[in-house]
């Protein structure tokens, strides 16, 4: 339950506060305002200067993935598939997003990426979304990968990490499924490539880069998915 702010260049505590609750999660900040979340769904807001708990509310289940802020929201995710906005000044509930959870789910810091006015998230499923920051309405919905199999192990198909958005586009992956990128606007495919990652992608200015299920990491192209190399 320990918050602490530290000297980047010496490491040396500015200042440490103890929370009380279990906390589940690493620390989400946009330079003004510190916000962490424990494994019974309590949510604080502190000060980045002083570390003062400037308010406190609390979500449905336990927290896994660290809140994201941004456009004056704190998003929340919870366990049980919802994503709760809350007002970065106040605390309170701005709008609740859910989904139906499935039998059975990965347990991964699955997140999610704001941008541009939209929240990214992913769900299981194989489900990308795109939901307007304002009011929470969906914009679009995109199937990155379907579930196959017989058996409740087989279909998982969550998407796994954060979204990346870069320019127009936005790319994810899914455990058991595959690794693909929408166009931001209205979610149409732009490439997608079959491969299971626990992990999700990352990118840099040329390629995508994945860390696979059996222990390989890819590099592909950014713009059509094409194996560059595998390590």
């Amino acid at each position: 339950g320990i918050v602490a702010r530290l000297d980047a260049a010496t490491g040396q505590p500015k200042w440490r506060v103890t929370l009380g609750s279990r906390l589940s999660v690493g620390v989400g900040s946009d330079g003004a305002l510190v916000v962490v979340a424990s494994d019974e769904g309590d949510v604080f807001a502190l000060d980045a200067l002083d570390g003062t708990v400037r308010w406190r509310t609390r979500v449905s289940s336990e927290v896994l993935a660290v809140p994201k802020l941004g456009e004056g929201l704190v998003l929340v995710r919870s366990a049980d598939s919802r994503i709760f906005a809350f007002g970065a000044d106040d605390g309170r509930r701005r709008w609740v997003y859910q989904r139906a959870a499935a039998a059975l789910v990965v347990r991964s810091p699955v997140g999610l990426t704001m941008s541009q006015g939209s929240a990214y998230a992913g769900f299981s499923g194989g489900k990308l979304v795109a939901i307007a920051l304002r009011n929470g309405i969906l914009r679009w919905e995109a199937t990155v990968a379907l579930p196959k199999g017989s058996t409740e192990l087989e279909r998982i198909t969550d998407i796994v990490g954060d979204p990346v958005v870069l320019g127009r586009e936005v790319c994810t992956a899914a455990y058991q499924g595959r690794v693909a990128c929408y166009e931001v606007q209205n979610g149409n495919q732009i490439w997608a490539r079959e491969m299971s990652t626990l992990t999700g992608v990352s990118f840099d200015a040329r390629y995508a880069f994945i860390s696979d299920d059996k222990g390989a990491v890819h590099a592909l192209d950014r713009s059509n998915g094409r194996s560059i190399w595998k390590q």
